[in-house]
């Protein structure tokens, strides 16, 4: 080869942001750039359609290198990355089968499983002992598997269960391999109650902590969780401050027992929601290494120490029940995004978790995501895929201010247990909640498979929960230091609720609800609203029949009346409503239509077109489920 680069031909001339943006203003026609072209999130971060270096803000530490200090850019520094831990869910109610469930998830390809355990069997594995522990876990390699126990309020019975488990088996303390997830907060906000209380919960943990400090340093006490915040609402901001002010108090309780900032910081284990919001989540991890690096440096730890071991887990919050294959995509999308946000450990939930157990095809499949990711498309063996996106970087950088700024706000008010207990938080997430649940109802976020797309004559996933293993538990111990509860909700349920009321109206009567489309006029008039009728009348459940368009009232009346519906949807375009609309309103009433509905805005004909026998308008914007919940009403579709 030359020792001399070839000569480079000139390049074309490098256009400056000024000159795209006067093309851009010229498009536009007079409309406004930032109503039309930039998207604002429900944190207030605004995002603009193109950016470039100038967007960079001074103050970003992204341009560190991997591996260091504010671990903006991920905890592994090496040459060839890893990859993460794989880590699956199992939630059987039996022991046995649950146990033979982890086996298969190590035998097929997961580094570690997660163990959801609940006396009652409910809602995770019935352990009411260290034998039911012992058969959960037969056939496991403890001493070389890392084992985390999701056990609620219970992580202190359930670190013992563990401790006789390890005992049988012959595990050193030194070869033991834990997450134990010890959340008393987290536990706290979704039962709305603790049995002893909040203190005494935190003073256990840190006891916890404490003791695997000194005698398993292999083994982690302590979760810190912005799941339950997500689940009930929270956006990425509120979800980080959340993580960041009870990372704060655990830290606190720690130093309490003695432990040094360093030692603390290494016995937290830190989960965090991906929703499949691509950008987003690879921005609220990268956001949420560099604040909780910021956190740990502020209460004196180590360098080394200031990096969150971060477990990302997809949203429960996204997952539907209905076309819930579509979750596969969602889930694929998000654990995408956790990988190139340099999450350190993943789990990924089966396709049909919002159904109910989840069986073997869809825990295969969820498994097998992480490792296509992985294996295939070698997500693992790249550093920080998205350093150096002024994107992501710009992002990263506003999500991470505006977070800390609302951390600095709770610990102004008390800190995360404080704005807890006076209700302060939960009114902050229910707004945000509120909001996010408007943009669904008006389907500007859509839900494909639900809100959009529906596929009506679905057959659902039917899987009814195993029963528990007989010998319950006696009753709960009561709950303490009472709060508003934050109960997980998913985006899907005012949907999914309407369309659960046309799976029985079937089952009893033989028939789906039904609408007549009145579509007037041509086909190129009709058949743009006519399918945003079918489309929307379907997310409630209600079948819509019609396809031809008319010309004249009695025609269409005759019709009408050939269908036998009650409900009838006008479609067609605004010219034709103007000149058409009240005879054929009119005509379809006279036909026997109970409930007439038009496809478009009533605008200034509302009154006229009411007076003619019009009920309801349906249209982009509208809410959804609260429209459709009133024509299944009207239909005498019980709910």
């Amino acid at each position: 080869m030359s020792a001399h680069d070839p000569a480079v031909p000139p390049s074309f001339p490098s256009p400056s942001l000024e000159q795209w943006r006067t093309l851009v203003d010229r498009d536009l026609a007079g409309a406004p750039f930032a109503k039309k072209l930039v998207t604002r999130t429900l944190e207030g971060i605004e995002i603009p359609p193109l950016y470039t270096r100038a967007d960079l803000p001074d103050s970003h530490p992204g341009a560190g290198w991997p591996g260091h200090a504010p671990f903006t850019r991920g905890a592994q520094g090496c040459a060839e990355a890893p990859g993460w831990d794989i880590r699956q869910e199992v939630t059987h109610p039996d022991p046995s089968t649950a146990g033979r469930q982890v086996r298969q998830e190590l035998e097929r390809g997961a580094v570690s499983v997660q163990l959801a355990l609940d006396p009652t069997g409910q809602s995770g594995v019935a352990i009411r002992g260290a034998d039911d522990l012992a058969l959960a876990l037969a056939g496991v390699d403890l001493a070389a598997t890392r084992v985390a126990l999701k056990s609620g309020a219970r992580f202190v019975q359930a670190s013992q269960q563990l401790s006789e488990v390890w005992d049988r088996r012959g595990v050193a303390a030194g070869d033991a391999r834990a997450d134990l997830l010890a959340d008393p907060v987290g536990a706290w906000v979704v039962r709305g109650g603790l049995p002893g209380g909040i203190a005494a919960s935190l003073a256990d943990m840190a006891a916890l902590a404490a003791r695997c400090a000194r005698e398993t340093p292999r083994v982690r006490a302590v979760k810190v969780a912005g799941c339950p915040f997500h689940d009930a609402g929270a956006d990425d901001v509120q979800e980080l401050a959340a993580i960041l002010s009870g990372g704060l108090a655990y830290l606190k309780a720690m130093d309490a027992q003695g432990l040094e900032p360093a030692a603390a910081a290494r016995q937290v284990h830190v989960c965090v929601a991906v929703d499949g919001r691509f950008f987003g989540d690879i921005a609220k991890l990268r956001a949420l290494r560099t604040v909780w690096s910021r956190l740990v440096e502020s209460c004196g730890g180590a360098p080394e120490a200031r990096c969150a071991r971060l477990h990302a887990r997809t949203s429960w919050r996204m997952m539907t029940a209905r076309d819930p294959w579509v979750n596969l995509l969602r889930t694929t999308t998000a654990a995408f995004a956790a990988a190139v946000g340099g999450a350190e450990v993943v789990t990924v939930l089966p396709f049909d978790a919002a159904v109910n157990e989840p069986d073997d095809f869809s825990r295969r499949l969820a498994r097998n995501v992480q490792i296509v990711l992985q294996q295939e498309a070698h997500l693992g063996q790249v550093l920080d895929p998205a350093g150096g996106c002024w994107h992501l970087e710009s992002r990263t950088a506003a999500l991470a201010e505006r977070a800390w700024g609302l951390f600095q706000e709770l610990e102004g008010r008390g800190g995360l247990v404080a704005c807890l207990r006076d209700g302060w938080f939960q009114e902050r997430i229910a707004a945000t909640r509120q909001a996010r649940a408007r943009d669904v109802a008006t389907r500007r976020l859509p839900l494909t498979g639900v809100s959009e797309f529906p596929l009506l004559d679905e057959r659902p996933v039917a899987r009814p929960r195993p029963a528990p293993p007989p010998g319950g538990p006696a009753a709960p111990a009561p709950l303490l230091d009472a709060i508003v509860q934050l109960p997980a909700v998913r985006l899907a349920e005012p949907y999914e609720v309407l369309r659960d009321a046309s799976d029985r109206h079937l089952a009893e009567t033989g028939a789906r609800p039904r609408a007549f489309l009145a579509n007037l006029g041509s086909l190129a008039q009709f058949s743009a609203r006519a399918a945003f009728a079918r489309n929307l009348l379907a997310a409630g459940g209600i079948a819509a029949e019609g396809e031809d368009g008319f010309e004249d009232p009695a025609a269409l009346a005759a019709a009408l009346r050939r269908s036998g519906c009650r409900l009838a949807v006008i479609c067609s375009t605004d010219e034709i409503y103007a000149e058409r609309l009240p005879a054929a309103a009119a005509a379809l009433k006279a036909a026997g239509a109970a409930t007439i509905v038009v496809a478009g805005r009533l605008g200034d004909q509302e009154a006229a077109w009411r007076a003619a026998g019009v009920d309801h308008a349906i249209h982009l914007g509208c809410d959804a489920p609260e429209i459709l919940g009133t024509l299944l009403d009207g239909l005498e579709v019980r709910r």
